[in-house]
């Protein structure tokens, strides 16, 4: 991976990862709970991606500490969306991920 192109990356369930291989993403991770979360931290430390789409259902189980990590870097961005079940609310909205990685707001 050079510099100046990073990769999205995909850890969810069967059919989200089949939905970003059709749009073009080229590592997407069949992955769920404890092995998920591991793929994740791997990531995350080795700066393998920058974009990592996860399941929104995903993010409660994560440890605390991976949590705290992922809400304080600016990059690999971790943006959790729902799977086919719909939106559980518990992710951070994209408008928070957008400030969250740039540093301010772009709407108000």
């Amino acid at each position: 991976m050079t510099p100046d192109k990073q990769e999205i990356m995909v850890i969810a369930d069967s059919e989200t990862c089949t939905g970003f291989r059709l749009a073009g993403v080229r590592e997407a991770h069949v992955l769920e709970g404890k092995e998920a979360e591991k793929k994740l931290s791997e990531v995350i430390e080795e700066q393998k991606a920058g974009v990592v789409i996860i399941n929104e259902r995903l993010v409660p189980g994560l440890d605390f500490r991976l949590r705290k990590k992922i809400e304080r870097i600016a990059k690999p961005v971790v943006i959790a969306v729902p799977d086919k079940k719909g939106p559980s609310g518990e992710a951070e909205s994209l408008k928070a991920l957008i400030a969250r990685a740039l540093g301010f707001e772009l709407i108000k």
